[in-house]
């Protein structure tokens, strides 16, 4: 073990991606933090409805994700190899479908908020406080698509630096708007959950002016022609859509069944998912050193395939393996220490429940238990398996995980075996944790998931196997 990490090009590269992206998702994880903390001070209720809307946020977010991991996967492999003109191909074509897939999510949100928030609670008062912020909302959907994208393509080309820039525009600007237009603070109107919602809107845009600013002075990746991001072939849309359709339909398969499980602990009471959105809010902030480490995981892999250097891509997953399960051992173990101090800095104003803390206590440290299964998982499928190119290999095992384990699980769980919600949701994690590492790890050793998408890679691939 200490003779694969002890490699200082390995640490050099990885860091210089994984600590920006690090940092730039914690940066996101406090602006939903704060989000989480002052709406928390209205109660019970209002914690819940943005919590469950907050889920559909999270269904859209998973297929722009999808979109992004695609994204990644070709414009890593041809930067490997320096191919700016099909790098543009591929922004415009993420662009345009990412585009598309936010207005759709959008007008569900904007036009039948009513049934959207129906979907998790029947409660009158949840929903009409969902639906005040859902509408709100709605108009954050573009920008986040076009932010993301615009990042996925910096990040593929090792440029993570201006992506933190903008967050951390975004974040001080969230926090001052939130706390001027929840509250009715320095002459702001007081807008409770609604305020919560045009203060995300407000930041994310100017996220995306940020980014854009920046990148016009650089002259970076993303400032080309336009004709250069928009004029693409029916055939550049069908060599995208090769590895875009199964990540698409991974992520949007994927957190369809999360959803539903949602669906389920939501109607167990709107206490539990108060205290989901707690735990999630919670989890965000210790998911910033995974997205780091799988987006270097990524890009190293991608670049070392598409420019052909087969075993320095094996030897760098590798390091991954090793790396990512002692990192999350560590922080799930200051996650449980911290839990209660934690938890309890979403109850300053005193309007939540004791159901719903000492939930969000237990769900913590459930989280933190499982933290390591759930990371190395994680790295396989969005780090590994992806990069390599087999996208295919990496919906298959995720899906099956999600549908054929984890979510038939629950809803035995919580409708056949009648068990406690803490119950219902520890089954959630652990069925989906186990087949998925048990699908994962025998595809790995067989090294099927390399898959260049360069003719570079393509060759160095064949060489590689044949010798």
């Amino acid at each position: 073990m200490a003779n694969i990490l002890n490699d200082r090009i390995f640490w050099k590269k990885a860091l210089k991606i994984a600590l920006p992206i690090a940092i730039q998702n914690a940066l996101i994880s406090s602006f939903s933090l704060v989000d989480t903390v002052f709406v928390s001070r209205l109660g019970d209720v209002s914690l819940s409805a943005v919590g469950m809307c907050s889920q559909w946020s999270f269904l859209m977010n998973l297929v722009i994700f999808g979109i992004c991991s695609a994204t990644g996967v070709f414009v890593s492999q041809y930067w490997g190899i320096k191919d700016t003109k099909r790098i543009h191909k591929t922004f415009g074509i993420a662009l345009t479908v990412g585009i598309i897939v936010s207005f759709v999510f959008a007008a569900f949100a904007f036009f039948a908020p009513q049934l959207v928030i129906g979907m998790f609670n029947k409660d009158k008062a949840v929903i009409a406080e969902g639906s005040k912020y859902l509408v709100t909302i709605s108009f954050l959907y573009p920008a986040f698509a076009v932010d993301d994208i615009i990042n996925s393509v910096l990040r593929s080309c090792g440029k993570p630096r201006l992506p933190m820039i903008s967050s951390a525009v975004t974040t001080a600007a969230n926090v001052f708007l939130d706390y001027c237009l929840i509250f009715g603070k320095f002459g702001f109107p007081k807008m409770g959950v609604k305020g919560a919602a045009l203060a995300t809107v407000i930041s994310a845009w100017l996220g995306i002016i940020t980014v854009l600013s920046i990148s016009f002075k650089q002259k970076n990746i993303i400032i080309t022609k336009f004709s250069n991001v928009f004029r693409y072939s029916v055939s550049d849309v069908k060599v995208f859509f090769s590895k875009a359709t199964p990540v698409i339909l991974n992520e949007s398969l994927w957190g369809l069944g999360v959803f539903i499980c949602n669906l389920v602990f939501a109607n167990m009471g709107y206490e539990y998912y108060a205290a989901i959105s707690i735990l999630k809010t919670l989890e965000n902030l210790t998911f910033v050193f995974f997205v780091g480490l799988s987006a270097a995981c990524s890009v190293l892999i991608g670049n070392s395939v598409g420019a052909g250097d087969i075993k320095r891509g094996i030897d760098d997953s590798k390091r991954f393996i090793i790396i990512v399960p002692i990192v999350s051992a560590i922080v799930g173990i200051v996650s449980i220490i911290l839990r209660a101090p934690l938890v309890n800095l979403f109850d300053l104003g005193e309007n939540l429940s004791e159901l719903t803390l000492s939930s969000a206590k237990t769900l913590i440290l459930i989280y933190s238990i499982t933290m390591p299964s759930r990371m190395l998982g994680f790295i396989f499928i969005v780090g590994i398996l992806r990069s390599g190119g087999n996208t295919f290999a990496a919906a298959k095992f995720d899906l099956s995980s999600i549908w054929l384990s984890s979510l038939p699980a629950v809803l035995i769980s919580a409708y056949v075996l009648k068990l406690p919600f803490l119950v219902c949701f520890t089954v959630m994690y652990v069925f989906e944790d186990v087949l998925k590492l048990i699908l994962c790890i025998p595809h790995y050793r067989s090294l099927k998931w390399i898959k260049p998408v360069t003719d570079e890679g393509k060759k160095a691939l064949e060489v590689f196997i044949n010798e």
